[in-house]
């Protein structure tokens, strides 16, 4: 994050010789699992946010490297097989779990990005690159049945020592800007996130087989410096 940071401002303050830019972001996003093996069930979309700083170099006219940080505030619903659950008698054992998931995470992108011009003031780009996301929190909503056990969570619940610290992403997205000034500029874009890695910790998916991928579409709005 701090290189990110010192890349931004080395940018913004050579903005003229390197072409770089910077700005904001903001948007919302669809979320769901993606089942990684059969211990995980995909149980619907749920409504995330983000919001995120932009920075980029140009290259050329149309070539340039995109970074900057993003913060996702995630939702999802899922059902997976646990073995850490809170009561005493069923501690180390494969149950079923239905969880509606809220995560939130860092994410520090990087993407190739090709713009061209199409009428007078308005440009069209594509991105496509890799994200590394620093998980902060994961609050879960849990609920299952085990014989003559039946649990539902009253609110959401800690649970990040469930998931991982680090996740990588694929990372794609497809936009439009319009030059509102000389040196301020709006976007709009369609990203696509999807992760690599499993989002459980080592732990779990060798005990369960449990195997999740986060995936969500967002819709971005923002404005470049």
């Amino acid at each position: 994050m701090f290189f990110v940071l010192v890349m931004m401002i080395t940018m913004s303050g050579n903005a003229q010789a390197l072409g770089g830019r910077f700005g904001v972001k903001l948007g919302p996003t669809i979320d769901w699992a993606s089942p990684g093996s059969t211990a995980v069930e995909n149980e619907g979309a749920r409504v995330g946010f983000n919001v995120g700083l932009v920075a980029e170099n140009y290259f050329t006219e149309h070539f340039a490297i995109s970074s900057g940080l993003n913060f996702n505030f995630l939702g999802m619903k899922y059902k997976f097989t646990d073995f850490c659950l809170v009561e005493d008698f069923l501690e180390e054992t494969d149950v079923n779990v239905s969880r509606q998931l809220r995560a939130t995470n860092i994410q520090i992108p990087l993407k190739a990005k090709v713009k061209f011009n199409v009428v007078d003031l308005l440009d069209v780009f594509a991105e496509a690159g890799a994200g590394l996301s620093f998980n902060v929190s994961d609050k879960g909503k849990d609920s299952y049945d085990f014989y003559w056990v039946s649990y539902d969570s009253d609110g959401y619940v800690d649970c990040t020592n469930q998931y991982r610290l680090l996740q990588f992403s694929m990372l794609v997205g497809v936009g439009a800007e319009y030059a509102i000034g000389r040196n301020l500029s709006a976007f709009a874009q369609l990203t696509f996130d999807h992760s690599f890695s499993n989002a459980f910790v080592r732990a779990l998916e060798k005990q369960t087989g449990s195997v999740l991928r986060n995936n969500f579409v967002g819709l971005e709005v923002g404005i470049l410096f």
